[in-house]
């Protein structure tokens, strides 16, 4: 009797053990310090590594490594490539990544008429375009606050499903590019207000827990500036105008306008459209080789195959848009905000957009391409998107910290 009691025990032991010992299927995954992606990296894991699952929960499981390193892995992990980011060299501490003068200058040629001489760039965001704005202890607090006597935030992210995540690959070239366009964005510096830039990254790290991509380090730098820009980048970086926030009436107007430019990030429109102005590199690329042949300068043509491809491609900005649209009042109702700020706030810009009739002016079509997404946007919300009183605005908040 007690040989088959024994036998038991151990047989029970093995089974634990076996479900408590996982093997990694991706490459590039960081074992981070806390259940977040805002928390330090203790090393990189790949494909094949072993470890044990201390704690098993649905989107971050703790666990131990062969060599005795604990941490937080995200659950994706242990999903097919095609549901992860694969973060290639940046994995090893994303915060710290510097941008290669080389890979910066490559990357931007057929983006950008400016090229790296530009003395109004960032020096500093140039080399380093990241930075935590997040602290932990602060994060975890804003986050108990915002779900008080109020539904769970599991409760709030089943009100609508997300799609399943495509292949995200973050590569050295969006890198560079990304570096670049936000030097060029906070090219008059960045606040210094550390207040109002905990806060505003505590709105984005909230959104960007209930989206797909729940596992992206995200980032926003405030530009010291008045003029009305936000712009979103693929390696999760964001910059947003002072200008931009004071337009902002309450959190969830905030919530909906950070979510619509994350949403270009997992809606992976900056790769997407870097791939397809290849051809714009090509063309650049024989106007120099017609100069260096023929001892011309093809400048004006160079200038005039801009401003064509850029008119050319205006109703695909648009779907970037409305697609942005869409998705981003989702992050935010996922996320518990009234999801009606984003068409608020959309008003109030578009109001105040220059309108030219002249078709020389390739922004001409903006203030009437906007109009038509907020009549979609608005579509959909009544349609898809049901009012509760559970979805708040958080004014006092917002006045507080803006």
């Amino acid at each position: 009797m007690k040989k088959r009691v024994l036998f038991v025990i151990v047989a029970v032991v093995v089974i634990i053990a076996t479900l408590m010992a996982k093997q990694i299927v991706n490459n590039n995954i960081t074992l981070r310090s806390g259940k977040g992606a805002f928390y330090p990296v203790v090393t990189v894991l790949n494909r094949g590594d072993d470890v044990t699952i201390l704690e098993d929960g649905k989107s971050w499981k703790n666990v131990q490594t062969t060599k005795g390193k604990k941490g937080w892995i995200s659950s994706n992990a242990f999903v097919k490539v095609e549901g992860t980011i694969d973060y290639g060299e940046m994995a090893k501490d994303i915060s710290d990544k510097k941008a290669s003068t080389t890979l910066v200058t490559a990357a931007v040629k057929g983006f950008f008429e400016s090229k790296l001489g530009d003395e109004s760039l960032n020096k500093e965001i140039l080399q380093h375009p990241r930075k935590n704005y997040v602290v932990p202890s602060l994060y975890l607090k804003f986050k108990e606050e915002t779900y008080k006597d109020r539904w769970s935030v599991r409760k709030f992210q089943r009100k609508y499903r997300i799609s399943d995540p495509k292949p995200f690959v973050i590569d050295e070239s969006l890198f560079a590019v990304s570096s670049y366009i936000a030097a060029k964005f906070t090219a008059d510096g960045v606040i210094s207000d550390q207040r109002k830039l905990n806060y505003v990254n505590n709105v984005t790290q909230l959104i960007i827990e209930n989206t797909e991509y729940y596992d992206l380090p995200i980032c926003v730098h405030i530009a010291d500036s008045d003029e009305l820009f936000v712009n979103a980048l693929p390696i999760g970086v964001i910059v947003i105008s002072n200008g931009m926030l004071k337009e902002c009436k309450n959190e969830s107007e905030l919530a909906c306008l950070i979510g619509h430019e994350i949403s270009h990030i997992t809606l992976q429109h900056g790769s997407i459209e870097a791939a397809k102005r290849k051809v714009k590199l090509k063309a650049e690329e024989a106007f120099s080789e017609l100069d260096k042949a023929f001892e011309t300068d093809t400048k004006e043509m160079d200038e005039l195959a801009n401003q064509m491809y850029e008119r050319s491609i205006k109703g695909r900005k648009e779907e970037y848009e409305m697609e942005a649209d869409k998705m981003g009042v989702i992050y935010a109702y996922r996320a518990g905000y009234d999801v009606r700020g984003l068409t608020n706030v959309m008003k109030r810009l578009e109001s105040q957009m220059p309108r030219s009739h002249s078709i020389e002016d390739a922004t001409h079509w903006f203030p009437y391409s906007f109009k038509n997404r907020i009549i979609a946007l608005e579509k959909f919300i009544y349609k898809e998107l049901k009012d509760k009183d559970e979805y708040l605005k958080f004014e006092r908040r917002f006045e507080k910290n803006i």
